[in-house]
Parts: structure tokens; C-alpha cells; sequence
């Protein structure tokens, strides 16, 4: 294999191994943040109001709005 193309290949690597690293990063941010929603859940005592609002809750799309939000 040329040099040239073994550094075009560590350059990919590296490039792919930082956004994994990051995609890391998210999840165990993601994953902190849920458990500390689902603490609070349990802490107010509102897993009742939880799995209604799981149950019945419908997406919402607003046209000034680039995303869609759910609501009851």
C-alpha cells in the first residue's frame, strides 16, 4: 500500500474515531438526563400522569416550527 493512500486512510480513521467519540458522549449525556427525568418522575410521584400521557399523547406539527412536539 502507497503512503499516500495509508495516511488518506489514517485521516478517515481518525475523522470516524472522533465522531464515534462523540456520538459517545451524547448517548451518556442522553442516558444521565433520563435517568434524572425518571427520578424526578418517581420523586413527585407521577408515574400515573407518565403512562397516560405515554398512552395518549399525539405529535403536533407547527409550520413556524422545524420540529414536531406531543401534546394531549
Amino acid at each position: 500500500m502507497s503512503k499516500n493512500k495509508y495516511c488518506s486512510l489514517q485521516e478517515c480513521y481518525d475523522e470516524m474515531n472522533e465522531y464515534l467519540l462523540e456520538l459517545i458522549e451524547d448517548h451518556n449525556r442522553t442516558l444521565a438526563e433520563l435517568r434524572y427525568r425518571s427520578e424526578f418522575i418517581s420523586f413527585k410521584n407521577l408515574e400515573d400522569e407518565f403512562h397516560y400521557f405515554k398512552e395518549h399523547a399525539y405529535e403536533v406539527y407547527d409550520e413556524d416550527l422545524p420540529f414536531s412536539r406531543l401534546t394531549l
